[in-house]
Order: C-alpha cells, then structure tokens, then sequence
C-alpha cells in the first residue's frame, strides 16, 4: 500500500502540538478508526460504482498517479504545512482522510484487490493501519529520538520515492488504458 507512515509523523506531530497526550492518543485512535472505515468501505463499494460511472482500473491509475505526484511534489517544494486552526476533529480531518487514507492509499488498494484479490488487499490493509497506529502512539518519543531534521529527511525521501510510484501508476494507466479500450 501507498502509506507513508514517517512522512505523515511530522506532519502530525505539528498539528497535533496543541493537544494534550491523551487528546493526541484519542486523535490517533478516532483517525485509524476512520481511515480504517474509510478504506473498507472503499474497497466494498468501489466495483460497483466504478462499473456504473464507466470508469476503468487505467482512468483511477491516471487520476490517482497524477493526485500523488501533485502531493510528493507539494511536500518536496513546499515543505511548510498549512497550520490547523481547530484541534478538535483533527483525527477525523485531516488526520484518518486524507492524510491516512487518501488518493494513493485508495488507489493502490484496488489495484492491489485487481491482482491479489480481496483477503489479501484487506490483510495488507489491515497491516498498514496498524502499523501507522502504532507509529502515530510512539510520536513523541519517535519525534525526539528523530529530531525535526531526521523526520524532514526520512519525508523528503519517502516523497521522492512516492513521486515515483505516482509516475509508475500514470504509465501503467496510460499503457493499460491504450491496449483495454
């Protein structure tokens, strides 16, 4: 999956500054429980939809491909987050959706259901949510150890390599899109 769990720690950690840790813990909690339902619901209803709409695998690769390369890109030329006025519903908004389960997340997961099936892409789900829980819970010890100038590092990386997944789904979609229609 297209989770990018060290790039989205220093993005929590300073919208969640405002947040006593156990505000931060129930933030975590409410934003993995929606990115979770979010995901499921997703990947169950996405067929049909996409079947009604006339929208192939290629069209989601392309739009998805581009969605993701505007995002790395964003992240690798303007560093600086946009700050977060409310601190209420931040495990809601912009936590759990978009920045859990966004574009790529979503993206990636029904390509991963086309060719693996449906068990493996909710197991590979299911894996990538947890382990973004559990990095989200360990922030501020994760924050320290790292330091601001390690975590930028590490998300600048996985931007880079994210830019060039997003490239990879343009292509394919674009190559699949020319051969199915």
């Amino acid at each position: 999956m297209a989770f990018d769990v060290v790039g989205l720690l220093p993005v929590f950690w300073s919208i969640a500054q405002g947040l006593s840790s156990h505000q931060r813990q129930r933030a975590v909690h409410q934003a993995v429980t929606v990115a979770l339902f979010v995901a499921w619901g997703f990947l169950v209803i996405s067929k049909s939809v996409f079947v009604a709409l006339g929208i192939q695998m290629a069209d989601l690769m392309v739009a998805g491909g581009v969605i993701l390369f505007v995002l790395a890109l964003s992240d690798l030329l303007h560093p600086e987050k946009t700050p977060y006025t409310s601190t209420e519903a931040i495990g809601v908004v912009p936590l759990g959706v978009p920045l859990i389960v966004g574009p790529a997340v979503l993206t990636t997961m029904l390509l991963v259901r086309e060719r693996h099936g449906a068990w493996l892409t909710m197991a590979a789900l299911g894996c990538n949510i947890l382990l973004t829980w559990l990095v989200l819970l360990a922030a501020e010890r994760l924050m320290g150890w790292l330091g601001r100038q390690g975590a930028a590092v590490i998300s600048k990386v996985s931007s880079l390599v994210l830019a060039a997944f997003a490239v990879m789904l343009v292509r394919q979609g674009l190559l699949t899109g020319f051969w199915v229609r």
